[in-house]
């Protein structure tokens, strides 16, 4: 499994460092970060698994950090990637914000939820509000309280023996609640002609939990016939699910993702709106124009119930290109970024109508005294996010909480968001 992982800034350099099987010499790390990384203008151009020497460094970004980890032996990069991804999230539960500076300050917080969260290379502990018991987040009263609570031993022994472990028996809240986000992401591919070449629907259940006690809760679904594949928190009882389609768990307290699931695609998904992006460019000069807005059915039809929210279009603009001049803009605003050749137009919400974008970039001279020709197209990447809005027919019918004598209060949203979305331009 995971020989070692490192937190690396976007030079290379080593920050915080923990091996779980076997030293990885420093000599290897930096070979391979001259030979893969240092060419790239950027490190999200690297590829997320590279096998080098007798090693595979497997990594993701966050902000210009690198989570890097190294394996010597047989793995599925998936896994590796989401153990990954997992080390994040609670770094960055933990810190706020994941930066060079921040893990240089936290060094020896860090290097304590490494030792909780991975033992041998495997994930150890992912419960949150466990690693919380273990780990205490930074504060002036945590700083005390380290002080003069019983050591991780004990905690471990207590936490071991309880009848659900990833729930506190104590907990208290003021007021109790529970709210359900059901988020579906659209991963999909248009050719420029709008016609939808690939699609697919990714769903999950978000859970934020403030409820005292243990208590159960029952979860009823319609529409749950569209889902293909469905992956459960370990607090859902799946012999109850079996049975009779009900979501029946003890919630963790505090956030978590209770489903996630992947609908079945009979039929291509249709796009409730439209993104045209056309860019045409010489030797020295080029143009491009946008236009984003509804279909004529769809939201279209119930534009005044639904919005299209923090829709953002990135369109992919030529290598070399030196400067970018916006003629014309209807709605919100455009950031040209240089170092990805991108430009970044940020329409912000969309109730009505439609909004066009347009104008020119022009290339460097050392282009032009290359002579070098114009390259294909790539394609426009969308987010985009719409609220009360869901692709597929799963709908909460109904929250029942047992074991409480009081009446909590249950809210449910749905959103649609922007999965994978590509617009080709040609």
């Amino acid at each position: 499994m995971i020989t070692g992982l490192f937190f690396l800034n976007k030079h290379g350099e080593v920050i915080i460092e923990k091996e779980f099987r076997e030293k990885v010499p420093r000599s290897s790390l930096e070979d391979f970060w001259c030979t893969y990384m240092t060419p790239l203008r950027s490190i999200e151009e690297a590829p997320a698994v590279i096998t080098y020497s007798r090693f595979a460094f497997i990594q993701i970004h966050r902000n210009d950090v690198v989570l890097l980890a190294v394996a010597t032996s047989e793995c599925f990069p998936l896994f590796v990637m989401e153990v990954l991804a997992l080390a994040a999230k609670v770094v960055q539960k933990y810190l706020k914000v994941i930066s060079e500076s921040t893990l240089r300050e936290n060094f020896s917080l860090v290097y304590q939820l490494l030792v909780e969260l991975i033992d041998n290379g495997y994930p150890l502990t992912t419960e949150m509000h466990v690693l919380e018991e273990l780990v205490l987040p930074p504060s002036l009263e945590n700083v005390f309280r380290s002080a003069l609570e019983a050591p991780v031993a004990i905690k471990r022994r207590h936490m071991g023996s309880r009848a659900v472990p990833w729930r506190d028996p104590a907990t208290k809240h003021s007021s109790n609640e529970i709210f359900f986000d059901i988020v579906e992401n659209l991963d999909c591919i248009v050719d420029c002609e709008g016609n939808v070449v690939q699609s697919a629907v990714r769903g999950a259940v978000e859970v934020n939990c403030r409820l005292s006690g243990l208590p159960e809760v029952i979860m009823r679904l319609t529409g749950i016939d569209c889902i293909e594949d469905i992956a459960m928190h370990r607090c859902v009882r799946r012999s109850r699910y079996e049975v009779d389609r009900m979501i029946s768990f003890i919630p963790v307290d505090g956030k978590f993702t209770l489903l996630q699931y992947r609908c079945k695609m009979a039929n291509s998904v249709q796009v409730p709106f439209y993104v045209t992006p056309q860019i045409t460019f010489n030797a020295s000069v080029g143009r491009f124009n946008c236009m984003v807005g509804f279909r004529g059915s769809g939201l279209a039809a119930r534009s005044r119930e639904y919005e299209i929210q923090k829709l953002i279009i990135h369109l992919p603009l030529p290598p070399q290109t030196e400067a970018v001049q916006v003629h014309s803009i209807s709605h919100g605003n455009t950031n040209f970024k240089k170092a990805r050749n991108m430009l970044v137009w940020n329409v912000g919400s969309l109730h009505r109508g439609t909004c066009s974008l347009s104008g020119e970039f022009t290339f460097g001279t050392e282009r032009e005294k290359e002579g070098l020709a114009p390259c294909t197209g790539g394609s426009a990447l969308v987010e985009f996010s719409i609220p009360n809005y869901l692709l597929s027919s799963i709908r909460v019918d109904s929250v029942q909480v047992l074991n409480d004598l009081t009446k909590p209060y249950k809210g449910v949203k749905y959103v649609t968001t922007a999965g994978r979305f590509a617009v080709r331009t040609i």
